[in-house]
């Protein structure tokens, strides 16, 4: 897939309002899709999910994030993948996070509907998914989040027109 997005840290103030939109338990495994220095996989370990994954294509981004989880204690409940995020099988993943352009979530659509589970949760800052309808919206100043739930309500799906000749 490539970079949708260049390196845009989520702010520390704006990590609440992922939790707020999709609270996290002990039975979550959570994955960040570009997860740049790891804060918001960090974030949900410490309040109490019990599993995290984070996908990201820069390597400096991935070491920093593996030698803060090492200095943490969190390196046994969270893992950093140098990948691309359509070469991970997220599978597994109950929540995922991610902050990538509408585009890049148009190229996911499919990866979502085949790997990720009924009740799957998606939360995403700034860029909604055409044709999906969020089951929840927060607003934080500029920003919007949005909170999806597989499988997701569809809507507005653009038909063709076929009368042109």
């Amino acid at each position: 897939m490539g970079s949708f997005i260049s390196f845009v840290p989520t702010p520390f103030e704006d990590i609440e309002i992922f939790f707020a939109l999709a609270p996290v338990t002990s039975s979550d495994t959570v994955y960040d899709l570009g997860s740049g220095d790891g804060r918001l996989l960090f974030a949900a370990l410490e309040k109490g999910a019990g599993n995290a994954i984070g996908v990201e294509l820069d390597l400096g981004h991935v070491r920093e994030a593996r030698e803060t989880a090492k200095k943490k204690g969190l390196d046994a409940r969270v893992a950093f993948l140098h990948a691309d995020v359509m070469d991970v099988n997220l599978s597994d993943s109950t929540l995922v996070f991610c902050y990538l352009f509408t585009t890049a979530s148009s190229a996911l659509k499919p990866k979502f509907a085949s790997e990720l589970k009924p009740g799957t949760r998606i939360v995403k800052e700034s860029f909604p998914v055409h044709e999906r309808k969020p089951i929840k919206t927060e607003y934080h100043g500029l920003k919007t989040f949005y909170l999806y739930q597989m499988p997701p309500e569809i809507v507005n799906k653009y038909e063709p027109c076929n009368d042109i000749e």
